[in-house]
């Protein structure tokens, strides 16, 4: 199953805004996602006021700009967050959308500085990411839903040209994502053409489920992230896309099962099997 010998990727459960802006249901979902076998947790910051146009939109009979920013985080909770994450020991970073949020999370010392696929067009916020992340020696990530081939291929060109270790996660940005469109075989042309050492393909999946991921772990990815929540009966945007514990759980317990089982060596039998053998003559 899959190209050669699986690494084992990288899991992130992106806590979006399914903690509902409440820093104790966040911290609740931070200690199930770390039990469930995330490698990192992933929250979203930005000024919605200044982020969201003003066109009327509404969502449940709000102005959208008063529902969403109901469900962002305060700069405390982000203290009270980073203090939670080190004591239980697990890493966090963020999805930044503007200069203020991206120097905020600056002084957390995160592993990422991520960049939404909304946000991927935007040059000279990517650029603003990149350079931080050159100057700080810090990882970039960075989403890549709805763009084009040559999209693709310049902003790995800039990533490599500024010798940034990057995961460039390929995505569906259709929430949920339907069965059978999550194009997945894509990540073979894209880590064919792009894939080095210091730049990663992973995966940002949507999908209801997880067969996409586990397609997408057979392949190779470096990174698997997937959003989070506790339960999904709760009225929010987006909120089919997401895993509960248990199937993030069963999705990282399966690919590691995988992943183990496609690394071995092949060989004609093993000692264990002869023994096992020896032993049945018995019975």
């Amino acid at each position: 199953m899959g190209d050669g010998k699986v690494i084992k990727p990288k899991f992130v459960a992106e806590l979006s805004i399914n903690h509902l802006g409440m820093v104790s249901i966040a911290k609740q979902m931070i200690l199930a996602a770390q039990k469930s076998g995330a490698d990192y947790i992933k929250l979203k910051l930005k000024n919605v006021n200044k982020y969201y146009k003003d066109d009327g939109k509404k969502w449940r009979n709000f102005p959208f700009k008063l529902y969403r920013g109901s469900l962002e985080l305060s700069r405390d909770d982000f203290f009270e967050i980073d203090k939670f994450c080190k004591e239980l020991g697990i890493k966090w970073f963020t999805t930044v959308h503007d200069e203020e949020s991206l120097d905020f999370v600056s002084q957390f010392d995160p592993p990422f500085y991520k960049i939404a696929s909304m946000d991927a067009s935007k040059s000279d916020f990517v650029d603003l990411v990149m350079n931080k992340c050159k100057k700080e020696d810090r990882a970039f990530v960075i989403s890549i839903g709805g763009k084009s081939d040559s999209f693709t291929k310049d902003i790995i060109a800039k990533i490599d040209s500024m010798g940034l270790k990057a995961n460039v996660l390929h995505t569906v940005s259709i929430y949920p994502t339907p069965v059978g469109q999550s194009n997945i075989n894509y990540i073979r042309k894209l880590k064919a053409a792009f894939e080095t050492d210091k730049i990663r393909i992973g995966y940002s999946g949507h999908e209801v489920g997880y067969a996409a991921s586990l397609l997408a772990a057979s392949i190779g990815v470096g990174m698997i992230e997937r959003h989070f929540t506790l339960s999904r009966d709760i009225n929010i945007h987006h909120i089919n896309a997401a895993l509960n514990p248990g199937e993030f759980k069963s999705m990282v317990d399966l690919i590691s099962e995988v992943s183990e089982e496609n690394n071995t060596e092949a060989a004609d039998f093993s000692v264990e099997e002869f023994k096992f053998l020896e032993d049945r003559t018995y019975e």
